[in-house]
C-alpha cells in the first residue's frame, strides 16, 4: 500500500475517532449553556444537532492539515477556532432575528468544541508518533 495513502487514512480514522469522543464529552457541556438546572437530556438533544456540523470539522481539519505550511499546535488550533466562528456566523444568520443570542451560544459551544476536538486529535497523533518510534517505523 502507498504510504501517503497509509497515513492519510490513519488520519482521517483519528479525526473521526476525536469528532466521536468531543460529541460524548459535550454531551455533559451543552447542559452547562442552557436553562438553569443540568439535564442531560439538552445534551443528548444538542449532540443531536452538533453531530452534523462535527463531519464539517473533519473536512475542515483534514484540509488544514493537509495544507498548512505551519504544523504548529497553536497555529493549527487557531485556524481551526476561526473556522468555528465562520461557521457560527453563518449559522447565526440563519437565524437572524436572535442573531446576538445565537451567536454568543453557537460561538462558545463551537469553541469548546474545537478546543477538545484540537487537544484529543493531537494527543492521538502523539500517542502514534510514539508507538510508531518504538516500533521502529
Amino acid at each position: 500500500m502507498n504510504q501517503g495513502c497509509e497515513v492519510r487514512s490513519v488520519m482521517l480514522k483519528n479525526k473521526i475517532i476525536s469528532a466521536v469522543i468531543t460529541l460524548i464529552l459535550g454531551i455533559f457541556i451543552i447542559p452547562l449553556f442552557i436553562e438553569y438546572t443540568y439535564s442531560i437530556s439538552y445534551g443528548i438533544y444538542g449532540t443531536a444537532f452538533t453531530a452534523p456540523a462535527m463531519l464539517i470539522v473533519v473536512v475542515v481539519s483534514v484540509v488544514i492539515e493537509k495544507y498548512s505550511k505551519n504544523k504548529n499546535v497553536v497555529f493549527m488550533y487557531i485556524k481551526h477556532l476561526i473556522c468555528a466562528l465562520f461557521f457560527s456566523i453563518l449559522f447565526s444568520l440563519a437565524n437572524i432575528d436572535v442573531f446576538k443570542d445565537t451567536f454568543y451560544l453557537t460561538s462558545s459551544i463551537g469553541s469548546i468544541y474545537i478546543t477538545i476536538f484540537v487537544i484529543i486529535d493531537y494527543l492521538f497523533k502523539y500517542l502514534l508518533g510514539c508507538f510508531s518510534e518504538k516500533r521502529g517505523g
